[in-house]
């Protein structure tokens, strides 16, 4: 069997000209051995948002960031910050979510390359079993968006050339050994 990585790919649609074509084009390619995309285009901010927002206005005033002077003090900032735009209800913006699995050879770099980004910005998988977590992504029912209350998509909004659900409900068995024996030799920060 062939080993594969996942590759997951966030685009802001405000960024791409004709992003539906442009997201085919870059999933043309004979390396990519399966894709799915969808438009999140129903997500709205949240308390979950604003309590982001909340601790980043504590890391800056923290931080003594340019500005920072005229203020008298840390909840003065804070509460200017928390007012601003955008609202909870607000809309967020159109965000595409593209998710391809690749061959074990395809490079991170060379993804990241046909979607204009940088590998950086490509989330990967390591390990074939990580990626029905990352197929869940596409419909935000992953744990994470789940935890923030993020909209729910729904199956027939994704666009895919292989049945990605299946990968969720059945998702590659582990070997529980390798398991143990990767889970003691390779720490959890290390990442390709």
């Amino acid at each position: 069997m062939i080993k594969q990585r996942g590759n997951l790919i966030y685009l802001k649609d405000s960024d791409i000209n004709d992003a539906e074509s442009f997201i085919r084009k870059a999933l043309d390619h004979e390396q990519i051995l399966k894709w799915a995309y969808i438009l999140h285009d129903k997500d709205c901010y949240n308390e979950h948002d604003l309590e982001s927002r909340r601790y980043g206005a504590q890391y800056c005033w923290a931080d003594g960031f340019e500005g920072m002077e005229k203020y008298s003090s840390m909840d003065e900032y804070i509460k200017e910050q928390m007012n601003m735009p955008p609202h909870i209800g607000d809309k967020k913006d159109d965000m595409w979510v593209v998710f391809c699995i690749t061959d074990k050879e395809c490079k991170k770099d060379t993804v990241a390359g046909w979607f204009n980004k940088l590998g950086c910005e490509i989330q990967r998988s390591l390990d074939e079993t990580t990626i029905p977590d990352q197929i869940k992504n596409l419909t935000q029912e992953d744990n994470g968006s789940r935890l923030m209350e993020k909209h729910l998509y729904t199956d027939d909004e994704v666009k895919a050339n292989f049945d990605f659900r299946a990968y969720i409900n059945d998702p590659p068995k582990v070997n529980k050994r390798f398991k143990k024996l990767k889970d003691i030799f390779i720490p959890g920060y290390l990442s390709e």
